[in-house]
């Protein structure tokens, strides 16, 4: 990889990672708005938390493995010249 080929990678992770931690945001802040009024509980713990807490912590996992599956690449960062960019 060159080093333009190394930065669009770089880049394409970051951002896919970023939607990963929106998408969890998202998910965790509104069913926990949603379903906070509602007062319904499930083992004794209210339906909101259920949803919003370990429901996020399951896309995070899943999202996670998504990106080393099919985004993330193993390259060295070092210049194949092993001249340095000074």
């Amino acid at each position: 990889m060159n080093k333009e080929q190394k930065e669009k990678q770089i880049r394409k992770e970051a951002g896919y990672t970023l939607a990963l931690f929106a998408l969890c945001f998202v998910w965790n802040t509104a069913f926990a708005y949603l379903l906070s009024g509602t007062g319904t509980r499930l083992f004794g713990l209210p339906l909101w938390w259920l949803v919003s807490t370990p429901g996020m912590f399951v896309i995070a996992l899943a999202g996670v493995a998504f990106l080393l599956k099919k985004v993330f690449r193993d390259f060295s960062l070092d210049d194949e010249e092993g001249g340095s960019d000074e």
